[in-house]
């Protein structure tokens, strides 16, 4: 039995029903990709802190493992790297079925915090290219078949966003709600919000989200997906209808988010850091700075408040050893955000995350949080966005509870800010809290992270 297997009960049956599938046997694929299984292997590792501890990691491998023995098995190719036969690309039901299989080797990717084996894109641009192509003669299915392959970009393009605890759910119905007004072109979007992701068919990098496209990029085969409709479905995700005017695309996304456990506002908070991904400045006019600094981050909430509060007084003992210091390389940056590269082994990161940045102890912290990571065998790349570079570590008391928790304060656009503990405030409505001697009035969280939210300041009296 292979390594990862070992000691994994679960992965014995689906194991066994994988090893049984016989080339061809589409329909039996198809059954066993929705074998309840592999949820409950993708659960051993989903939301598991970030690198993956050693038994999240056997589970995913395991996963990932019995996925792309299935695609040998069945027929449409090599197991490393994933390749396509030249039968797989004359049968529609075979292209059809690799289509899911590399769905599901995504997903256990995706909930993994990990890159798919190598090759993956590859054979998605393979299958991407002669399904739009004039040369793919089913034009019965090719509606079919071109959204199936939107998916998987798209997917690609949320992935960073689907981490969250409760959010895949909400992440694949909002897939499934802007595939249907996305289309291929090559031509290159000329504005922003007009194109979401963007590829080189002859690459094995994944789709980058529009937003990101590298000034100079010079790709050999370059395909983009037009999402001009898209984006105005997702402002009007952003923005929740009046009563008055209920919206199907609307009340689609929140029951799915209501299903699965998340409020109505942190449905809104998904969709609003999804809409980040569209770029609606046109980030190629962007400077990105290429850097090579070496800083110190702290990573978490409490130890974010207690690095800005060490800051605050003079470093005593106890304060010192309140926090903990790691080290990250600034490899580029924008006025917005940081991309860091970690060399870390033990958990540490997930998408989320709170941290403070600064370069020696003469500089002040920066606040950002982490979106989006990739790990490649202990390096770590996390692109980070920049909440602000001055606040405040302040204790603040709950009027109703009487209740104590630290907060971290700073201005943007003239008006007052807070990032909470999560959870220890009121996330719903407007609520009250006592900060020197002053009332406060704060809005109803704007955005949730792994342990932490932001809100506003309505008010301050005495």
């Amino acid at each position: 039995m292979n390594q990862v297997l070992q000691g994994d009960h679960l992965a014995k049956p689906l194991r066994d029903a994988v090893y049984a599938i016989a080339p061809g046997d589409f329909a039996g694929v198809a059954r066993l990709l929705g074998d309840p299984l592999w949820d409950a292997l993708e659960a051993d590792y989903w939301n598991a802190s970030h690198p993956l501890p050693p038994q999240a990691r056997q589970a995913l491998d395991a996963y990932l493992h019995l996925a792309k023995t299935l695609w040998h098995k069945a027929g449409l190719g090599q197991s490393h790297p994933i390749a396509l036969y030249k039968t797989t690309l004359l049968s529609t039901k075979a292209i059809e079925t690799a289509l899911r299989v590399l769905a599901r080797i995504y997903a256990g990717c995706n909930l993994g915090f990990c890159s798919p084996p190598p090759g993956f894109w590859r054979t998605v641009y393979a299958l991407t290219g002669y399904v739009i192509s004039e040369r793919f003669p089913d034009r019965t299915n090719r509606a079919g078949l071109t959204n199936q392959v939107l998916q998987l970009w798209l997917m690609a393009w949320l992935n960073p966003l689907s981490l969250a605890p409760g959010r895949l759910p909400v992440a694949v119905r909002l897939v499934g709600i802007l595939c249907k007004t996305c289309s291929f072109t090559m031509s290159s979007p000329t504005h922003a919000g007009s194109g979401l992701a963007a590829a080189d068919l002859l690459s094995d990098a994944p789709p980058m989200p529009f937003a990101r496209v590298p000034a100079m990029w010079e790709p050999i085969a370059p395909l983009y997906i037009n999402a001009q409709d898209a984006a105005f479905t997702m402002r009007e995700l952003a923005t929740p209808p009046s009563r008055h005017s209920p919206s199907d695309v609307y009340e689609s996304l929140l029951q799915s988010a209501l299903q699965v456990g998340l409020s109505t506002q942190e449905m809104q908070d998904f969709v609003r850091r999804a809409m980040r991904e569209f770029g609606y400045s046109n980030a190629r006019s962007i400077p990105r700075v290429g850097r090579a600094d070496s800083i110190f981050a702290v990573v978490g909430f409490i130890e974010c408040w207690s690095a800005l509060q060490a800051q605050a007084k003079p470093m005593t003992p106890s304060t010192s050893n309140s926090f903990e210091l790691h080290k990250a390389v600034v490899v580029n940056h924008s006025d917005g955000g940081f991309l860091l590269r970690f060399e870390i082994q033990d958990p540490l990161l997930c998408v989320g995350s709170l941290l403070c940045l600064r370069g020696s102890d003469l500089e002040p912290w920066t606040v950002a949080a982490v979106r989006w990571l990739e790990d490649t065998d202990g390096t770590v790349m996390a692109g980070c966005e920049v909440f602000c570079n001055y606040a405040e570590a302040r204790l603040a008391q709950d009027i109703n509870t009487h209740q104590h928790l630290p907060i971290l304060t700073f201005i943007r656009t003239d008006q007052t800010h807070l990032i909470s503990p999560y959870g220890q405030s009121e996330t719903q409505g407007v609520s009250q809290i006592l900060v020197d001697a002053r009332y406060w009035v704060v809005a109803a969280a704007t955005e949730i992270g792994e342990d932490w939210q932001v809100c506003s300041v309505l008010d301050d009296t005495n």
